[in-house]
C-alpha cells in the first residue's frame, strides 16, 4: 500500500532543498559559464505508460441489510488493473546554477501540463450468481481513469564530466513531487432490487468522480546545447502515486462499497529549454 503524502510537506521540503543547494553553491558559480545558468522556460511533451489498479469491497454484513440469502452477510473482494499510453503538453519554469567551473549544475523547476490518454479496465466480478450481478455482489463493472492535468516541482543535479562539456552534452538525475488530476468513471450494470433479477431486468448506471493524486517522481536525463539560448532535453522518469480511497453507502439496502485506486506512470519527456 502507498502511504498518503502531505502535499504541503513535500513542496516545503523541495523548496527548502532548492534554497539550501543554490545558496551553498552560489559562491562556486562560474561567471564564464553564465550562459548555461539562470532562469529558463521549457516546452515539454511528455509521453509514457499510465498504470492503474482499482480494488473494490462490497460489504453486506450489516444486520439491517436487505440483501437476501445466500448472499447476505458476506464481503465480496474484487480487483482490476489496466494501463494505457499517456501524452501531454506542458510548460516548465526553472532556474539553474552552475558550479565547479561550470562542469556541474543544480536546477530547480516547477511545471504544469495538460494530459491525455486514459486507462480502461473491467472487474471480473465476484459473487454467487452466474452473472455476478445480483444485489450485494461485486458486479463486473467497467471503469475508466482519464488524466486531465499534472503539475509539480523538480530538483535536478547534473553535469558534463570528461569530454561532454566540449560537446555541449550534460547528464542529470532528477527527483520531485507530482500532482495529477484525473476523472474516474465507473459503468455499472446489474440488479438494483432485493428480488433476484433476470438478465433482461438488469439496469445500467454510471458514477463519475474527480481524483487528485499525489506522489514522488525520479529519473535521469540528457541535454544537448543547440545554441546559447536553446537546449534540447530528454528525460526518462517514473512516478508513483499515493492510493486514493472512498466509500459509497447504499443506505436504502444497507450495503457498503469501499473502493481504492493506485496509479503509477513510466514516461519519456522531450522538450526545448529557452533562455532569455
Amino acid at each position: 500500500m502507498f502511504p498518503r503524502v502531505s502535499t504541503t510537506g513535500l513542496l516545503g521540503c523541495l523548496v527548502l532543498a532548492a534554497l539550501v543547494a543554490t545558496g551553498g553553491l552560489a559562491g562556486q558559480a562560474d561567471e564564464g559559464n553564465a550562459g548555461n545558468g539562470g532562469a529558463y522556460l521549457r516546452l515539454a511533451f511528455p509521453l509514457g505508460l499510465l498504470s492503474a489498479t482499482m480494488q473494490k469491497s462490497v460489504d453486506n454484513t450489516s444486520p439491517n441489510t436487505l440483501v437476501p440469502e445466500p448472499r447476505r452477510g458476506q464481503i465480496f473482494e474484487d480487483e482490476a488493473s489496466g494501463d494505457a499510453l499517456s501524452y501531454g503538453i506542458g510548460l516548465v519554469a526553472g532556474y539553474r546554477l552552475p558550479f565547479s567551473s561550470g562542469v556541474y549544475f543544480v536546477d530547480a523547476a516547477v511545471d504544469v501540463a495538460t494530459l491525455g490518454g486514459g486507462v480502461e479496465a473491467e472487474f471480473p466480478g465476484v459473487g454467487i450468481s452466474p452473472e455476478r450481478k445480483q444485489l450485494g455482489e461485486s458486479w463486473p463493472d467497467r471503469w475508466n481513469l482519464d488524466p486531465e492535468t499534472g503539475y509539480g516541482a523538480t530538483l535536478r543535479l547534473g553535469g558534463s564530466p570528461g569530454g561532454l562539456q566540449s560537446r555541449g552534452i550534460s547528464l542529470h538525475l532528477l527527483a520531485g513531487v507530482r500532482f495529477a488530476g484525473a476523472q474516474f468513471t465507473n459503468h455499472v450494470d446489474g440488479c438494483f432490487t432485493t428480488e433476484p433479477c433476470d438478465p433482461s431486468q438488469f439496469e445500467a448506471g454510471e458514477e463519475v468522480r474527480d481524483l487528485d493524486f499525489t506522489g514522488w517522481t525520479s529519473g535521469i536525463g540528457l541535454e544537448k546545447t543547440l545554441s546559447q539560448r536553446v537546449t534540447l532535453r530528454f528525460e526518462a522518469s517514473y512516478s508513483i502515486y499515493a492510493r486514493e480511497e472512498w466509500t459509497t453507502e447504499f443506505e436504502d439496502v444497507a450495503v457498503t462499497v469501499r473502493s481504492s485506486m493506485k496509479a503509477s506512470a513510466a514516461g519519456l519527456g522531450l522538450g526545448l529549454i529557452l533562455r532569455p
